[in-house]
């Protein structure tokens, strides 16, 4: 089991460079990021929400400790 599975949607319209889509992957995870630690484990899934507005991907905590 997963403690922590995240999806990020392919771009549209598709992006010309690997790099890009790192960088795209890395903002993904830095926004989900913020979003666990600001709810500091009590919001178990979510969507990651880009610059205006724009869905990202989700993702989804699967807690293993009791607290």
């Amino acid at each position: 089991m997963a403690l922590l599975s995240l999806t990020v949607n392919n771009a549209s319209p598709a992006l010309d460079k690997q790099a890009q889509e790192v960088a795209l992957i890395a903002r993904a995870l830095d926004l989900a990021a913020n979003d666990i630690r600001r709810n500091g484990g009590a919001k178990t899934s979510g969507n990651i929400i880009g610059d205006g507005g724009v869905t990202l991907g989700t993702w989804t905590y699967t807690a293993q400790a009791a607290s």
